[in-house]
Formats: C-alpha cells, sequence, structure tokens
C-alpha cells in the first residue's frame, strides 16, 4: 500500500507542478499584453529575454521606442519557484544603451543582452521593411527617378 500511496503522491505532484508552471506563463503572456496595450503605438516595439540559472533565473519583458532606442518602460520577474511575479523595474527605464550596466544580477544582465538583441533583430527587420514598402517616385515615362 506504501507504493500506491508513493504513486499518488508523485502524480499529485506532477499536476500541481503543472498547474503552477501553466499559471506563470499566463502571468506572462498578461504582463505582454498589459505592455503592448499601454505601448500601443507606432515605434513602440514590445521585446523579451530570460536568463537561466540552475536554482533561479530572471525574465525582463521591455517596451522601447525604436526612434529614440530608450526603455519606456520595464518589468522583471526574478525567483526560483513558480511563485515569482513580474515587477515594474523603474530602474532599467532610459537609454537602452546603458540597460545591461544597470542590472543587479547575472540572471537578469543575461535577460536584459537578450532582449537588447531581440530589439536590434527586429529593429533591423523593420527598417528592411520600411524600405521595400516606400513609394518609388517614377518619370512619366514609367521608370524609377
Amino acid at each position: 500500500m506504501d507504493q500506491l500511496g508513493f504513486i499518488a503522491l508523485l502524480i499529485f505532484a506532477i499536476i500541481l507542478s503543472f498547474a503552477f508552471s501553466y499559471r506563470q506563463h499566463r502571468a506572462y503572456v498578461g504582463a505582454i499584453r498589459d505592455l503592448a496595450d499601454a505601448h500601443d503605438r507606432n515605434g513602440v516595439v514590445v521585446v523579451s529575454g530570460r536568463g537561466k540559472g540552475f536554482l533561479r533565473g530572471c525574465v525582463v519583458i521591455l517596451a522601447v521606442d525604436s526612434t529614440t532606442r530608450r526603455i519606456l518602460e520595464a518589468r522583471t520577474m526574478q525567483g526560483s519557484t513558480v511563485l515569482a511575479r513580474f515587477h515594474r523595474a523603474g530602474f532599467l527605464e532610459g537609454s537602452l544603451k546603458g540597460a545591461v550596466e544597470k542590472a543587479t544580477g547575472k540572471h537578469m544582465a543575461a535577460a536584459l543582452e537578450q532582449a537588447t538583441t531581440q530589439f536590434r533583430r527586429t529593429a533591423t527587420t523593420r527598417s528592411r521593411a520600411a524600405r521595400a514598402r516606400r513609394p518609388r517616385t517614377l518619370t512619366p515615362e514609367g521608370t524609377p527617378a
């Protein structure tokens, strides 16, 4: 009977772990959605990054103005359990260039590095797409000017 109790406890622990992980994922999606809704205008990009460790980690979500390259709002989630939540990180707001130096730990620095890399890739892709959509000026003969 002890084996059956252990198996039931193990199954309960797995289900509980899945439920907390799902809840944390929903909190991440909600934080992304809140940030995107709060900064819903042209030129603002929402990016995220994560720094993983063996027991602890950090997730960073940034709303960045692509024209000025400034962080308008930052949120971080740090911790070692599935009970960690997102909190506003006002100390990260400002220039994107110096954001990694403002990190309070190595996991946050890794998350910020990943987010800034994602921003650079997104900004490059958007500028290429904008150049491709730019209308060309045509001469009356139909050739580009």
